[in-house]
């Protein structure tokens, strides 16, 4: 035994080391040995002062007679009691566990846990008659042992009832802990012990010592401890702000009642749901398109997954839809899972008004919280296309006629074939500055190369004009114009003809009509000079070309008369190719097919009217879309159609 602890051998204990002490109060609490060599702990009670009356020797009897009569395993057995020269000791079952005031780490289920327990005991004291109120529920008193049994010590400050039964100290209650009844000395009550819990639970959530608890207590005595941990299920959050409220009358009247409202929580920790943006804005630049916008869904709570859904909030202007299944919104994915998902929001103009703005809220439903967060659609809508009237259609029918001439005279003079070469590239202009009409895809850098690649082509022509008939440049101008049109320069989203292919096609039918591969080098100075001519005038009035395709009519009027002089001059020039083929025909009178170049001829003849066919399939498909606009647009204008309202 130390020789600064007491000598209590006489009494038949050893003391062995001294567990903790309350100097204001007069405690002093000991960890001894019996007579049996089992541990014990004694709580030594002295008297503030010598000579004081040994009449409070009644109050702790009291205390004794109230103790011993406790029989529950969450709390310590009284073993003995005995007086010393300056006081008086209480002998006590000894626990092996450590108070909740060790600093640790505590799971949301280990505090429920010891919650429960907890109650458990105080649910067993406030059914005693009268009512036991312990008035001191802190972590120091509440011991957890490695099996996670819970433990209810320190009795010094109770009371029996409405009547106090231990006054040896001054100060009965730990401040922080102490329910403002308690505080200010008014009537106790069965939920009075709540208010301590509480603190404690907090204290555990949160890591607050407990020294530090009033830091969190405002003047109305109201805990603000929400803001010190992560995310929790809003039933358990709500039960702690009940059980600490400042008003008796607010808590739970009892710690069953306490114990009744807790056993069905859940107490998992919960995902936290971050959005990227709590508001999206979708512009349609052309008229009935599809906008689409990305927003992030995160949660930065570790041990979690978070997971949820998406919806539409219902709109009175909207046809009746289901929560997942919009008219007009619609979700790359309906429900997420996960801690970082991009969910993609399409928003279809097609069903909306031209030129209108529309304002919808997208609900995102998820286990982070019981309210969904809200996401704001702003949509703005293009306005109605102007389609082609009277005076646009005319001028089609007058651009093709005077086309269909053009050609005819470049059929007849040869060195005019450069020309067509020429359309090509300023066509690829075209396409790089008014970035197509309906169907039509352009890729910018491929059709220069292809309208480059029949400049050259042309001038291999007219080298070799020597030594095939006109017959055959006429066929290969249209091969040539094809590849540079068509080709590899544009896709048509339609057809979907293979780019390769066809520029590949081209290459080798030039190659087999005219064999002199070699020419190539010859004519590649002649036929590059007014390419990069073109192309020079071309960038310098880009800007002005991108200032002139301001509107998707412009650009359309633009498209539909190139293609229609394409349409023209391939006509004239097919009819002159035919005529003279079939004019060569007539002056043989042996079997066609006895010559390889009457039936190469015959070949690359019908492969002339491929170059026709195309921008005449062009023209018809935008043409037709131009009838279908004209009646929409009238249909729109008399308010058939049944369009959603904003």
């Amino acid at each position: 035994m130390s020789e600064n602890l007491p000598d209590f051998t006489k009494y038949g204990y050893q003391l062995r080391t001294e567990l903790g002490q309350n100097r204001l109060g007069g405690r002093t609490t000991y960890l001894a040995t019996n007579s049996q060599n089992y541990p014990v702990v004694i709580k030594q009670f002295q008297f503030a002062t010598s000579g004081s009356s040994w009449g409070e020797y009644d109050a702790y009897q009291q205390e004794i007679t109230m103790l011993r009569r406790l029989q529950h395993p969450g709390i310590p057995r009284y073993l003995d009691a005995f007086q010393t020269p300056d006081g008086f000791c209480m002998v006590q079952q000894y626990i092996s566990g450590e108070s909740l005031a060790t600093p640790r780490n505590w799971t949301p289920q280990e505090i429920k846990h010891i919650a429960l327990a907890t109650l458990e005991i105080l649910t067993y004291l406030q059914s005693q008659h009268p009512p036991i109120i312990h008035r001191d529920i802190k972590p120091e008193n509440l011991l957890v042992d490695e099996q996670m049994k819970v433990y209810l010590v320190d009795f010094g400050f109770a009371r029996m009832g409405g009547g106090e039964i231990a006054a040896s100290s001054v100060v009965k209650g730990t401040m922080g802990f102490m329910p403002p009844e308690q505080l200010f000395n008014r009537q106790l009550t069965t939920a009075s012990d709540l208010y301590g819990l509480g603190a404690t639970l907090i204290c555990l959530l949160t890591g607050t010592k407990s020294g530090d608890i009033g830091n969190l207590i405002d003047a109305d005595y109201q805990i603000h401890f929400q803001h010190l941990f992560p995310p929790l299920k809003r039933g358990w959050m709500s039960w702690l702000a009940k059980i600490t409220a400042p008003k008796v009358t607010d808590r739970y009247p009892s710690a069953a009642a306490a114990l009744a409202a807790l056993k069905p929580l859940d107490v998992d920790r919960l995902p936290k749901l971050i959005i990227s943006h709590n508001s999206l804005q979708f512009t349609a630049t052309k008229w009935q398109e599809k906008v689409s916008q990305t927003v992030t869904l995160s949660n930065p709570i570790p041990e979690t997954l978070l997971a949820g859904q998406f919806s539409v909030v219902p709109h009175p202007s909207d046809p009746p839809h289901t929560p997942y299944d919009h008219a007009w919104i619609s979700f790359d994915r309906t429900t997420f899972e996960g801690n970082l998902v991009n969910c993609e929001i399409t928003v279809d103009t097609s069903k909306l008004l031209a030129d209108t703005s529309y304002t919808r809220e997208v609900w995102v439903q998820s286990n982070a919280d019981v309210e969904p967060q809200v996401i704001r659609v702003n949509v703005q809508t293009a306005p109605l296309p102007k389609p082609l009237n009277f005076v646009g259609w005319l001028r089609l029918v007058v651009v093709l006629i005077i086309s269909g001439f053009v050609g005819w005279g470049l059929a007849g003079n040869s060195w005019l074939l450069l020309v067509p070469g020429l359309i090509a590239v300023v066509a690829t202009a075209d396409r790089m500055a008014g970035a197509g009409f309906l169907g039509i895809e352009a890729n910018a850098f491929k059709a220069l190369v292809m309208s480059l690649i029949g400049q050259i082509l042309l001038g291999i022509f007219l080298l070799v004009l020597n030594f095939f008939s006109q017959t055959y440049v006429i066929i290969s101008l249209f091969i040539a114009l094809l590849g540079a049109r068509i080709g590899w320069g544009l896709e048509l989203a339609e057809i979907k003809i293979k780019k390769f292919f066809i520029g590949f096609f081209v290459w080798l039918i030039s190659c087999i009509i005219f064999g002199n591969v070699a020419t190539i080098i010859g004519t590649i100075g002649l036929v590059l000079l007014p390419a990069m001519w073109v192309g020079k005038v071309y960038r310098h009035f880009k800007g002005d070309l991108q200032t002139y395709y301001e509107t998707k009519a412009q650009r359309q009027s633009v498209s539909f008369v190139l293609v229609t002089a394409l349409l023209g001059i391939g006509l004239g020039a097919e009819v002159v190719t035919i005529s003279e083929f079939l004019g060569k025909l007539a002056t043989y009178d042996f079997p066609l097919w006895s010559d390889w170049r009457i039936i190469s001829a015959a070949l690359v003849t019908l492969l002339g009217f491929i170059p026709i066919l195309c921008p005449g399939i062009m023209l018809a498909y935008s043409l037709s879309n131009q009838l279908k606009l004209k009646a929409y647009v009238r249909k729109y204008a008399l308010n058939k159609l049944p369009l959603i309202k904003p």
